[in-house]
């Protein structure tokens, strides 16, 4: 199952993904979302790498275009015992937020499908 914000508490509530990372390196990261027409097509979610932070806005009326299911957020350097963490906020979202689950695969074994 998914969460969601339920559409209120907007710029209250937020979820943090953190992996445990094998080693240090190159990392695609992806998201998983729920979509549908009453979600909303702004949701900041903050990438936080080795390289800085990054944050990206996710249109989540779409349906992801990974499997259905995923939509890459990019390519990031993570080090093994660096603060690394996906943040995805209902910060100035109009419309439900939802979040699944986040995965980071290294970029030698993202699958090409």
């Amino acid at each position: 199952g998914y969460v969601h914000d339920q559409d209120a508490g907007k710029g209250e509530k937020s979820i943090t993904f953190a992996p445990v990372l094998p080693e240090t390196g190159r990392y695609e990261v992806w998201l998983a979302y729920d979509p549908g027409a009453s979600r909303a097509d702004k949701v900041p979610v903050t990438v936080f790498s080795a390289e800085g932070e990054k944050t990206l806005h996710v249109n989540m009326k779409d349906t992801p275009p990974i499997r259905g299911r995923f939509v890459s957020l990019g390519q990031f350097r993570f080090e093994k015992d660096g603060q690394s963490f996906v943040l995805v906020s209902n910060e100035g979202a109009k419309g439900h937020v939802t979040a699944d689950a986040v995965a980071f695969i290294p970029v030698d074994q993202v699958p090409k499908d």
